[in-house]
C-alpha cells in the first residue's frame, strides 16, 4: 500500500472536482435524434440538423450561461410610484438585460417562428419543437411567454387562474361588459380599441411584461367568452402629446415562488380593461382549447428538457469523480441508476414527441401520414390528441420531478447546492422549476379526470381502443407483442368494467398512467423494431418485460408489472454491460465487470 501524503488541505489546495464543460446539447442526446429520424423524412432532418446543432451549441455556453446567471441573481420587480408618490401611468415591471437577452436568443433561434415556417412543411411543428427542447432548460423561463407566443409576432400572456375556482374556470369572477365606442380607436401599436370592458382579478398571472393577453371573463348571460387584450394602450397627456398609458391593468403584487423566480408572475386587477372578443360569444373553453393544448405541449417539452439537462449534468460528474479508487460511471450501482434514468427517459420523450407529430397531423388534415402507428382517419386523429395533450402532459411533468430529484442525489451535497451565480451545473435551481411542471395547465388530478372524462363520452373510449390495438398490432417482437397484448386486454377490461363513473374518476390518476405505460412501451418497440438497434431493444425489453423504467406509482399495478422473470444467473453480467451501453454508449471495460473495489477485495477473504 503506497504511503500517504501527509500534507493538510486548505481552502485553496487539496483535492477539488474538475467537471469539463457540458457537451453539445444537440448531438450529445441520442433519443432526441432517434425521435426526430424517424419523425421527420431524410431531408428535412438534413436542413433542421445544423440549426439545432447551432442551438444545442449555444445552449451551454458561457454567454448563455451569464445571461442565466443574471435573470437567476437579479429578480424581477415592479415600480408602481415616482419619487413624489405619484402612480406611474402603467406598472413599471423590471426585468434584467440577461433575461431580455434569453428571449432574443430564443426569437433568433425560431423556437416559435418555426412552427410556422413552411420550409419545413407538415414538420414544421416536430422542428418547432426540438428547437423548444433545447432552448427550455437555458432560457430561464424566458420559454413561458414564448409558449403563449405562438404564430403571432407578439409576446402573450394567459390570464385564467382566479381565487375562486383555480382550475375550474367556471368559477371566474372576472366580467366582461359590451360597450363599443362610438368610433374604432387605435389603443396600442397592434390593436385597436376593443368593444368590450374587463373588470376583475386574476390570482396567478406568468408572462406579465408581454404585450398582449388572452383571458376568460364572463359575459351578461353568465357564461365564460375568451378576449385578447393588449396591456397598454396610448392616450393623450395633459401636454397634449400621446402618451403609453395602462389599458386598465395593474400589478397587485408578485409572487414569491419556491421556483421559475426569473419569470414575473403576477396578481393582476383589471379595471376597465378594453379587450377584444375572440371566437364565440360564450363559447369561451371551447375557443381558448387551442391555446391550452400548445400551452401543455411546450410545458411537456420544458419538464423533459429540464430531466434531460440534469441527466447531462450527473453524467458529467460521475466521469469527473473517483470514488474507493474506481471511477464513478463504472462503478455497477451507479451504472444502473443512469441507465434506469434513461430507459425512463427514453420512455418520456417517445411519448411527448408522438404527440408532437399528431398536433402536425391535426393541423395538416390533408396530408397522409407517413407512419402506420400515427391515427387513421380525421376522428381517430382528434380522439387520440385530446387523450395525449391530457395524458402526456401530466405524466412527463410527475416523471421528471423524480428523475430531476434523482440527478440531484446522484451527485451527492453539491447537488444540494443552490449558486445562482452557477447555473451550468445548478441541479437544485432545475429542481426548484421542475417543481411546477405538474402544476401549470393543470394538475395531474385535473388532468386525470379531463381524461376519465372524455372517455366517458360517445365513442370515445371504442375509438381511442381500436386505435391502441392497431399500434401494439404493428409490433413483430413475439414477447414484446404478447405482454402489451395481455396488457392492453386488461386495461380495457378494467376501464369498461369499473362502475359507476364516479368509482373510476377516483381511479383516474390510475387511467392516465397505466395508458402511458402501455402506449409508451408499444412506441418504444416501434421505434426499436426500425433498426434493431441493440439499446433500443434492451430499453423497450426493460420498460415492458422487466418491470424497470416505467411511469412511476400511479398505475394499474396488476397491468405495468414484469412480464418476464429476469434470471440473474445467466443474465447479470449481460445486464451490467447493457447498463454501460444504454448510460454511455460503450462497451463496458471487462476488468470493471464485476464492480466495486470493496466487493471483490471482500470476495477474496
Amino acid at each position: 500500500m503506497a504511503a500517504q501524503s501527509r500534507v493538510p488541505a486548505t481552502a485553496e489546495s487539496g483535492t477539488f472536482t474538475q467537471l469539463g464543460p457540458l457537451p453539445n446539447t444537440y448531438t450529445s442526446d441520442i433519443s432526441l435524434q432517434r425521435m426526430l429520424g424517424w419523425y421527420l423524412p431524410a431531408q428535412t432532418l438534413k436542413l433542421i440538423e445544423p440549426h439545432l446543432a447551432q442551438l444545442g451549441e449555444e445552449a451551454v455556453s458561457p454567454q448563455v450561461f451569464a445571461w442565466n446567471a443574471d435573470a437567476e441573481t437579479n429578480l424581477p420587480y415592479v415600480k408602481k410610484y415616482n419619487v413624489w408618490g405619484q402612480r406611474y401611468a402603467y406598472d413599471r415591471l423590471v426585468t434584467t438585460d440577461g433575461w431580455k437577452q434569453l428571449g432574443k436568443w430564443g426569437a433568433k433561434h425560431g423556437v416559435v417562428s418555426l412552427g410556422y415556417d413552411h420550409t419545413y412543411g407538415v414538420y414544421r411543428r416536430t422542428a418547432q419543437y426540438a428547437a423548444v427542447y433545447l432552448y427550455a432548460p437555458s432560457s430561464a423561463m424566458y420559454r413561458c411567454p414564448m409558449s403563449m407566443s405562438d404564430g403571432a409576432a407578439l409576446t402573450s400572456g394567459q390570464w385564467m387562474t382566479e381565487r375562486a375556482g383555480g382550475s375550474d374556470v367556471q368559477n371566474t369572477e372576472t366580467w366582461a361588459t359590451y360597450a363599443p365606442l362610438p368610433q374604432e380607436s387605435k389603443t396600442s401599436d397592434v390593436l385597436a380599441e376593443g368593444d368590450y370592458l374587463i373588470s376583475g382579478f386574476k390570482f396567478f398571472s406568468s408572462a406579465t411584461d408581454a404585450n398582449v393577453a388572452f383571458l376568460l371573463a364572463k359575459t351578461d348571460s353568465g357564461k365564460l367568452s375568451t378576449f385578447i387584450a393588449p396591456l397598454r394602450k396610448t392616450s393623450i397627456g395633459a401636454d397634449g402629446k400621446p402618451e403609453e398609458t395602462s389599458n386598465g391593468v395593474r400589478i397587485h403584487r408578485f409572487k414569491n415562488k419556491l421556483g421559475t423566480k426569473e419569470l414575473p408572475t403576477a396578481e393582476l386587477e383589471l379595471k376597465g380593461m378594453r379587450a377584444h372578443l375572440v371566437g364565440e360569444l360564450d363559447q369561451g373553453i371551447v375557443t381558448i382549447a387551442p391555446l391550452l393544448n400548445t400551452t401543455r405541449i411546450q410545458t411537456l417539452l420544458g419538464t423533459l428538457s429540464t430531466w434531460r439537462r440534469a441527466i447531462s449534468i450527473t453524467k458529467n460528474f460521475a466521469k469527473s469523480r473517483t470514488t474507493v479508487g474506481e471511477p464513478l460511471w463504472l462503478i455497477p450501482m451507479h451504472l444502473r441508476l443512469l441507465a434506469d434514468v434513461e430507459v425512463k427517459h427514453r420512455g418520456a420523450i417517445n411519448l411527448a414527441f408522438f404527440t408532437i407529430a399528431v398536433m402536425g397531423l391535426i393541423e395538416n388534415p390533408s396530408s397522409p401520414a407517413r407512419h402506420a402507428h400515427m391515427p387513421r382517419d380525421p376522428t381517430e386523429a382528434k380522439v387520440v390528441f385530446r387523450v395525449l395533450t391530457a395524458t402526456s402532459k401530466g405524466v412527463v411533468s410527475k416523471m421528471s420531478m423524480v428523475g430531476v430529484q434523482e440527478c440531484q442525489e446522484a451527485i451527492g451535497g453539491v447537488g444540494y447546492i443552490d449558486e445562482p451565480d452557477e447555473p451550468e451545473f445548478n441541479i437544485s435551481r432545475l429542481l426548484r422549476s421542475a417543481a411546477v411542471y405538474p402544476i401549470w395547465e393543470g394538475t395531474t388530478n385535473v388532468l386525470a379526470s379531463e381524461l376519465v372524462r372524455f372517455l366517458m363520452k360517445g365513442d370515445n373510449l371504442s375509438i381511442l381502443s381500436g386505435w391502441l390495438g392497431h399500434v401494439v398490432s404493428l409490433i413483430r417482437t413475439p414477447s414484446l407483442a404478447g405482454a402489451l397484448k395481455q396488457a392492453m386486454a386488461s386495461y380495457l377490461s378494467r376501464v369498461t368494467s369499473t362502475r359507476p363513473q364516479a368509482a373510476l374518476l377516483a381511479d383516474a390518476r390510475r387511467v392516465m398512467f397505466t395508458f402511458a405505460w402501455i402506449l409508451s412501451g408499444a412506441l418504444l418497440t416501434l421505434d426499436a423494431e426500425r433498426d434493431e438497434d441493440e439499446v433500443a431493444m434492451e430499453i423497450a425489453r426493460r420498460w415492458v418485460l422487466l418491470g424497470e423504467g416505467g411511469v412511476g406509482e400511479f398505475v394499474y399495478r396488476d397491468i405495468a408489472k414484469p412480464y418476464q422473470c429476469f434470471n440473474l444467473r445467466s443474465g447479470r453480467d449481460e445486464h451490467t454491460r447493457l447498463d454501460c451501453k444504454i448510460a454511455w454508449g460503450v462497451e463496458l471495460p471487462g476488468k470493471i465487470v464485476f464492480g466495486h473495489r470493496s466487493l471483490s477485495e471482500s470476495s477474496k477473504l
